[in-house]
């Protein structure tokens, strides 16, 4: 004997989902349109989230040192590096707000250094394995990391801008696949 609830139709979920494909679409048009505006102005986009990282720190070591300040169970030492760390989040929040083109330019120089040795790492695992398959493939890889790491030394503000504009056209694709989704989901839930 089957019991009902092991017999249920398969598509059911399916049928669930496709009821609330709205949100989906709201959800890929949402990203969508980010994708555009990050394609579009790629350096307002690395400076915008320079200044929301500014932010975000700002209010990240205010929270910390009143909650240090706040906390009765803490320990003096405890209490003390709690609050410094609050401190030296504000700190750096106001550096960062202060001094965005910098900040975009340390990052970028610090993804130019993860680059460079990611490539080098990727030239030696290659010629260091003769018997490794793909080695070629590796050892190309290798390459193009340490060629993109060096320009992004060479160019720190660049090698961001970069890195966003490839991020907006992977959101334009991946807002189009959501929009396809959710229309397909519309479809299956009225059949």
């Amino acid at each position: 004997m089957v019991d009902s609830a092991s017999a249920q139709d398969p598509l059911d979920p399916v049928l669930s989902i496709g009821r609330h494909w709205g949100w989906l679409l709201f959800f890929g048009i949402v990203t969508l349109v980010l994708g555009i505006l990050i394609t579009v102005r790629p350096v307002d986009t690395v400076y915008a989230v320079a200044i929301l990282l500014g932010i975000w720190l700002l209010i990240a070591g205010v929270f910390r040192m009143v909650a240090s300040i706040a906390t009765r169970d803490v320990e003096g030492g405890t209490r003390f590096l709690g609050i410094l760390f609050g401190l030296l989040a504000v700190l750096i929040g106001l550096l960062v707000l202060h001094r965005s083109f910098e900040t975009i330019k340390i990052v970028g120089f610090l993804i130019g250094i993860f680059w460079v040795i990611g490539g080098i790492v990727e030239l030696l695992t290659a010629f260091g394995s003769p018997e490794r398959p793909h080695r070629v493939w590796i050892a190309i890889a290798g390459l193009i990391g340490l060629v993109v790491g060096i320009l992004a030394l060479v160019y720190p503000g660049l090698s961001l801008v970069i890195i966003a504009l490839l991020s907006g056209i992977w959101l334009i694709i991946y807002g189009c696949l959501q929009i396809a989704v959710s229309l397909t989901l519309r479809t299956a839930s009225k059949s």
